[in-house]
Parts: structure tokens; C-alpha cells; sequence
């Protein structure tokens, strides 16, 4: 995967008229004050000052350089940040007069960000956080970025809803209807990755297991902070009393944590769950700067999580629609032994499928493709297909015209880029097949003798390249599967990868099948595959071996 740029620190700006009322209010100004622009909006800069610890000592030398910058003079300068996260460092502050679309006059405000290191940390997060798109993998890559550097210990809890089975809409973050808090329900959520300081006692792991779902009262810090969409800093006995309240008993040391941040996890507007920092005694608690730079890195690992998740409900959409529609037995006629095989990839779905469908006089037609792509997409045009190519097959069509009528259903599927297919119908008693091909992989013919050739497959369009105005034709040829030979249908999973082409993968199949025919086609379906083992995981594959007996 591409290295991703970090992203930058979001500014902080506050737009102010000359008397000093705010009346724009940025994202960074938000997470570094601790309010929402709906309640910054139309306050006075020296109100909102006055009411935070440690404001006073900001506001008269903010509001003298207000006035300077009002008056046409830009300033520059460094103050103390309220709330004491200046400790040491303070805020690098810049006033610059503006022009309104009135005419008059306003001053924007601008803080840079204050947080030691923490452009560092967040450009570290940058390049290690969804490094993939699974979630437990993406929710310790938070933690480990996090601690120990900015916490002693930290932890990611996702709504346990967003994991199950649930179709339900994820609910607005700071909603009343959230999962915790004021909306009056407990949070129920699922710790996904923890971390801790390494000189923690070793039995937190016991305390605080990953994957354990915990179902938090209203009253907690952690409910709060999902019902809000807000941050909550608490103290170590909190903790404390809510995991006596679980559990009836203290655990020792816990109260070493002194300082904690429940950091609600939000994307797109949507509550997702929550991370928790803390610090031990003998640390500095975390301040206004730190809860800002938690707020920023709690806002990346949000989007990380929500990707994850999303990939999640797709993958497994995708595995129950596919696992549905995939055969799980066939049923061979008499004169013939079929042996099937379906491997899905590893991360993705794609969209290969195959069918055999018994015809009239013990004959039976067999179906294999591959729609294009992954995902739902891919599956949800194999579905329609295969299920298209059964009805075909079953009224008996031709080879040829199955796969013309289903290149027009092909062209009017919304989710189906194109397809690659494969048709033919073997008559048991004389070994007969009548074939015809769309794009798909050729058949192999393993014979006796050790040797194998191409089974006759005349080339034609994949499924859904032409357009209505220009169908395609496709050529239909007869072919005999000689006694004792066995026939290989297969899909390109099993012959394509990044090493090599198609032509040295068919190749490598017809070796394979060379090696394992002694067997049973069953046997030379499972000893294919340990052949070319090294090819599974990368996309789904699909074979079939047909043998008359």
C-alpha cells in the first residue's frame, strides 16, 4: 500500500469583530477550546477567556492585541494557553485585520498548534494507521502509536452493533439517541486493542481483555462521551468504581492513573465508539494542548475505523451472498465422476461461479465464469449471472445461444462490468460436448498417456464488452472426451499472478494435473491444488474435473 502523506495539523482561526465577539469559529479552535462553534459564535473572546482555568492571564494581553490589529496593525506574539497546557511553551499567536463583504472591519485570530511533539505523533499515525483494512490490526496500530509517548495506557472501543449482524444506521455522533449517556441507554461496545506502559502490572491483560464487550451505565464517562460526540476527562477513581460496580472487587494499582480522556471516535458525522488515554501519577496530567492533539488523532483513527468496519459489512455481505449461490453439492450422472473445488481469496471477494445442470437423456450442461472485479459488486453480477445460466441451461439452449442471451443480460446488469464464461454439454454415453467460450480460460484435457492438450474452446467476447446494436456471435464446437481422459474447467485464479502470465500458469495447471491423475478426480482435484498452492489467497478460484468412467 502507498505511503500516504501525513496530514496537517487543523488550523486554528477565530474570526472576531474589533470589539472582540467571535463570529467564526474553525475545527481546530473546537478541539483546542473544548466548545462547538454553536456556542463560541456571538460570545465575547474576553467571556469565553474569563471562564476557562487559567484564562485570565490571556485575555488582556489577546484583547490589547485585538485592538492593534482592529486599528490596521498586525501583531504576533506568544501567550499562555488557558486551562495551563502553556506550561513551559505557551501559544504562538498571530492578529490580522480583514475586510468583511460590508466593508467593515474584522480580525482573525490565528493560534498555531501548541502540542510538543505532537505534529511528530500525528505525523506518525499518519503513516502506520490503516496500514490495512482490518480492524482489529488498524485498532492496536492506534495504540501502539499513542502509547507510550503521549499515555501510559490507551484503548479503542467500537459499538458492538457495528460489528453484529446489525443493518441499523450508525447513529449521529452527540445524538440523544446514541448508544450511552443522555440518550439514556447504556454504551455497549467491544474493546478491540489495548496497550500499556511496560511497567504495568501483567495482570491489567487479564483485567482488560481484547475483544470483551462491556456494557457501560449512562453515568459513566465513557456513555457521556459517545452520547455527547464530546470529549470527558476524568480521574483514575472513576475507573475505579465503574470496574468495582462490574466486577465487585479493586484492582491494585489502578488508581496510579490518574488522568484519563474518554476521545468519542467519529466519522462522517457518525459515533463509531470511543478511545481512552491515561497518564499515572507522577506524569502531568493531560492538559487543553493534549486533549487537542488527542481529539486530532482520535478524528484520523476514526476515519481508519470506519473504513475498516465498512470493508467488514462489504466482505461479509459479499461471503454470505456468494456462499449462497456457489453450489454446494453436484450431482453427477451416470458415466460420468465430477469433482468440484472453490477456494475464495483471502481479503475481497471476487466473482467466480460455476453450475451443472442435468439435462434430458442423462446429459448435463456445465457453466463456469468469472465477473470481473471484487466485493459485492462482483458477487452480486455473479449471482444474476449464474442464475441466468441456469435457466438457460435448463431449457435446453445450445452452448452458443446460452452465452448470447446472457452477454444481453450482461448489458443491462448495472453491477457487471463484463464476465468471462464458459458453456458446454456432455452426453455421458458418447462423450460428447458441444462448447462454446466467452473470454474464459481453455479447458485442459489430461489424457492416459501423461500428456495434455487444449480441449477445443473456440475464442469469443467475454460477457457484456459489445453493445445491443452489435451482439456478438458465438462459435459452437463439438469435442470428444476420450475414455479414461479427465476434462479441467477452471477460472483464472488459478493459473494468473503477479509472476507470471496466463500462458505460463495454464502451463503449470497441465503439469499439475499430469502429477495427480493416478488418483480419483477427487484426489487429482485436492492434489492440484497442493500443487499450486501458492497461487490460492490472491483471488477466488474455481475448478472442475469431469471424467467419464
Amino acid at each position: 500500500m502507498p505511503e500516504r502523506p501525513p496530514r496537517q495539523a487543523a488550523p486554528v482561526t477565530v474570526l472576531l469583530t474589533p470589539d472582540g465577539r467571535i463570529i467564526g469559529w474553525s475545527e481546530g479552535a473546537a478541539r483546542l477550546f473544548g466548545r462547538g462553534a454553536g456556542e463560541a459564535v456571538g460570545v465575547s473572546l474576553a467571556d469565553l477567556l474569563a471562564g476557562l482555568p487559567g484564562g485570565d492571564g490571556a485575555a488582556e494581553p489577546l484583547m490589547g492585541a485585538l485592538k492593534r490589529a482592529a486599528e490596521g496593525r498586525p501583531w504576533s506574539g506568544v501567550l499562555p494557553l488557558p486551562g495551563g497546557a502553556g506550561a513551559g511553551h505557551g501559544l504562538s499567536v498571530a492578529c490580522e485585520p480583514m475586510t468583511v463583504e460590508d466593508g467593515g472591519t474584522a480580525v482573525a485570530l490565528m493560534v498555531s498548534p501548541p502540542w510538543a511533539g505532537g505534529l511528530e505523533l500525528l505525523s506518525e499515525a499518519g503513516r502506520r494507521i490503516g496500514s490495512t483494512l482490518e480492524l482489529h490490526p488498524t485498532a492496536r496500530e492506534i495504540v501502539e502509536v499513542a502509547v507510550p509517548r503521549f499515555a501510559d495506557a490507551g484503548a479503542i472501543y467500537v459499538l458492538e452493533r457495528l460489528l453484529a449482524d446489525d443493518d441499523r444506521p450508525a447513529t449521529e455522533a452527540g445524538s440523544r439517541d446514541a448508544e450511552g449517556g443522555d440518550g439514556g441507554g447504556p454504551a455497549v461496545v467491544r474493546r478491540l486493542a489495548v496497550a500499556f506502559a511496560e511497567d504495568d502490572p501483567r495482570g491489567w491483560a487479564r483485567e482488560f481483555p481484547v475483544n470483551e464487550v462491556i456494557v457501560y451505565p449512562p453515568s459513566t464517562p465513557y456513555a457521556r462521551c459517545l452520547a455527547t460526540g464530546r470529549m470527558v476527562e476524568f480521574g483514575g477513581d472513576t475507573v475505579q468504581r465503574t470496574l468495582a460496580h462490574r466486577t465487585g472487587r479493586l484492582i491494585e494499582g489502578l488508581l496510579d492513573h490518574v488522568s484519563l480522556l474518554a476521545v468519542p471516535l467519529v466519522a462522517r458525522g457518525r459515533a463509531l465508539g470511543f478511545a481512552v488515554f491515561s497518564r499515572k501519577r507522577g506524569r502531568l496530567p493531560f492538559t487543553a494542548a493534549d486533549a487537542a492533539l488527542a481529539a486530532e488523532l482520535a478524528a484520523r483513527a476514526a476515519t481508519c475505523i470506519d473504513n475498516a468496519c465498512q470493508y467488514r459489512r462489504e466482505h461479509r455481505t459479499a461471503t454470505a451472498l456468494k456462499s449462497s449461490l456457489v453450489p454446494a453439492a453436484i450431482a453427477a450422472p451416470p458415466g460420468l465422476e465430477i469433482a468440484h473445488r472453490y477456494l475464495p481469496a483471502r481479503s475481497g471477494v471476487g466473482g467466480d461461479w460455476y453450475d451443472v445442470v442435468p439435462l434430458s437423456g442423462g446429459r448435463i450442461a456445465v457453466v463456469i465464469g468469472d465477473s470481473v472485479g471484487h466485493g459485492v459488486t462482483a458477487a452480486a453480477a455473479m449471482g444474476q449471472l449464474r442464475v441466468a445460466a441456469h435457466t438457460l441451461a435448463s431449457c435446453e439452449f445450445r452452448p452458443a445461444e446460452v452465452l448470447e442471451r446472457l452477454d444481453a443480460i450482461a448489458q443491462d446488469l448495472h453491477a457487471a462490468q463484463f464476465a468471462t464464461c464458459l458453456c458446454l454439454v456432455c452426453d455421458p454415453a458418447t462423450r460428447r460436448c458441444e462448447v462454446a467460450c466467452a473470454g474464459h480460460p481453455p479447458p485442459l484435457l489430461a489424457l492416459p498417456d501423461g500428456t495434455v492438450r487444449h480441449f477445443a474452446a473456440p475464442r469469443g467476447l467475454p460477457l457484456g464488452v459489445s453493445d445491443q446494436a452489435h451482439p456478438p456471435e458465438y462459435e459452437q464446437v463439438t469435442e470428444t472426451i476420450p475414455a479414461g481422459a479427465t476434462l479441467a474447467l477452471y477460472t483464472d485464479g488459478l493459473v494468473e499472478s503477479r509472476r507470471r502470465n496466463v500462458d505460463e500458469g495454464i502451463a503449470r495447471l497441465a503439469s499439475a494435473l499430469v502429477a495427480s491423475r493416478a488418483g480419483t478426480p477427487e484426489e487429482t482435484a485436492d492434489g492440484v491444488l497442493a500443487l499450486l498452492s501458492d497461487q490460492r489467497g490472491r483471488d477466488d478460484i474455481a475448478l472442475l474435473l469431469i471424467r467419464p468412467v
